[in-house]
């Protein structure tokens, strides 16, 4: 998988490209107010999650694409969060929220089971 894998053919790297675009758009139409602190810090996170995984699937050490593939993990548990707390502030519609909180839940088992199949084939 490492080296030869091309991020972009992964189904988990897809849907977090997706999620960051969308973000990026959801957030365009927060007040001005947040946008050094939640909108920034959401952005980053978002980003973080596909970055990671296209950082990781260059790397030809196994070890070192299941750490990138935990650190997109841990970005998106923090894109979660971050996503709660601006519904929580009524920036986010409530359809908009359950659906990238879905997406969210998606892309979590799908790196979930892309951890589980390469320390599989790595034994």
């Amino acid at each position: 998988m490492t080296g030869a894998k091309k991020y972009r053919d992964l189904v988990a790297w897809q849907k977090a490209n997706e999620l960051a675009f969308r973000i990026y758009k959801l957030t365009d139409n927060f007040p001005a107010k947040y946008a050094y602190d939640l909108t920034n810090q959401l952005r980053r996170a978002a980003l973080s999650i596909p970055t990671n995984l296209a950082e990781g699937c260059a790397s030809p050490h196994t070890k070192e694409l299941l750490q990138f593939i935990n650190i997109a993990n841990r970005s998106l548990s923090e894109t979660q969060y971050l996503l709660e707390f601006a519904a929580g502030l009524d920036l986010i519609k409530t359809d908009d929220s359950q659906s990238l909180d879905g997406l969210c839940d998606k892309i979590s088992k799908m790196l979930r089971s892309l951890t589980t199949s390469i320390k599989k084939k790595s034994r």
